[in-house]
């Protein structure tokens, strides 16, 4: 059963959550306390898969129980309560916070997103603790310095319009994924999820942007990272999502098919920034053994980049298709068939991209042959989708 915690120090609230939340008593094991220095007491001696805490509480706030949380339980999911009104605190939390929800907030929306969470944690829940634990800390991930530096010059001259930030933010992943946590987060109330990140540029404002890139961390070297070459990695996500996208036939869903090419590699840069150690073991054993990277993944870690990516996507309370493909997308056997949907356009667009890569190491992945059948593809689809990849191999950015 999973624990639960909620923190406010407004005695009304407080009881209101008990009285809302009480039909989950089957499937959650609840604490409710009225103060942060009562939720730290707590957490020093007890553990918890996700932690509710009010953003506004006189002492402990709800940012310095999040802190802790972080230190102490990083395989806590921890979500911050906060008024609308308070939207500059809210984001000033956004090191120690997972996700955020705007007060007031209806039972119905507080329970979807803790039990989101708790499905994100099913992941890795197989696994060494310890990987929960070091992806729990991940507040951000390196940004690209080209990206970085070019964005810091745009919203200098001022100059710029929205779409042409929106076309710089498309060019690192890490930059990108944060983007889309604040956009959708609870906070905002949206009646639907975003993943076009034109979209949301144009609602988050030139301003909020621009103190989100401000916090963000630049990654200082231009030399590989353990093996692992950013610009790199992100030349080819960008080319799997411009390809996914034209290659889903559903129309509403190409934003989804882009933004989840743009991150489905996204676990390769938290390995390399967060494990190297595991990186180069993994690297080693796939040139001795003539097996693909993520095959050598399951053998070091017991999960490949692809479980390790989705499980900060979800915890970041990104949309779930672009979860599920980052989770699948080297095995989207897994999943049971629904048609060629956004998993399929990726899965596809990754190896039609590799495909066309100058080097092809040892164990590279196939195409299942027998799965793009099951999606009805035809051999004469997949002869005009290589044509597609083809096209645009020389021209991948928009």
């Amino acid at each position: 059963m999973k624990r639960i915690l909620f923190v406010d120090d407004e005695p009304p609230v407080l009881d209101g959550l008990q009285n809302l939340l009480r039909k989950n008593r089957r499937k959650w094991e609840m604490s409710f306390t009225a103060s942060g220095e009562a939720a730290l007491a707590l957490l020093q001696t007890q553990s918890f898969d996700v932690l509710v805490s009010d953003m506004r509480m006189s002492g402990v706030d709800g940012a310095q129980l999040l802190r802790y949380a972080k230190e102490h339980h990083p395989k806590t999911v921890r979500i911050i309560l906060s008024g609308y009104t308070e939207i500059k605190a809210a984001l000033q939390a956004m090191p120690v916070a997972h996700q955020f929800l705007s007060k007031p907030c209806d039972a119905q929306e507080l329970e979807n997103v803790v039990d989101r969470a708790c499905m994100v944690q099913a992941l890795l829940d197989d696994t060494d603790g310890n990987l929960r634990q070091v992806i729990g800390r991940i507040d951000q991930l390196p940004s690209i310095p080209r990206v970085y530096h070019a964005l810091m010059q745009a919203f200098a001259e001022d100059k710029a319009g929205i779409d042409d930030i929106a076309r710089l933010l498309k060019q690192d992943m890490a930059i990108c994924a944060k983007l889309l946590q604040v956009v959708n987060s609870a906070f905002f109330r949206l009646a639907r999820r975003i993943t076009s990140i034109e979209e949301a540029a144009r609602y988050l404002g030139f301003t909020m942007i621009r103190n989100l890139v401000l916090t963000l961390e630049v990654f200082q070297s231009a030399q590989p990272l353990h093996g692992l070459s950013l610009e790199a990695l992100q030349d080819h996500a960008l080319r799997v999502a411009a390809l996914a996208r034209r290659l889903c036939s559903d129309k509403s869903q190409a934003d989804d098919a882009f933004m989840a090419g743009l991150l489905h590699d996204i676990g390769r840069l938290i390995i390399a920034t967060e494990m190297p150690d595991r990186l180069k073991q993994t690297l080693q054993l796939a040139a001795q053994e003539q097996i693909a990277p993520y095959q050598a993944e399951y053998q070091i870690l017991g999960v490949s980049h692809a479980e390790i990516g989705a499980y900060l996507l979800g915890l970041w309370g990104l949309p779930y298709p672009i979860i599920e493909a980052a989770a699948n997308h080297h095995q989207p056997q897994r999943v049971p068939q629904r048609g060629f949907d956004v998993l399929a356009a990726v899965y596809l667009a990754n190896l039609l991209v590799q495909e066309l890569a100058p080097y092809h190491p040892p164990g590279s992945q196939s195409l299942d042959w027998a799965y793009l059948e099951s999606l009805g593809v035809t051999p004469a689809q997949l002869v005009e989708w290589r044509d597609l990849a083809s096209e645009q191999n020389h021209s991948p950015k928009e």
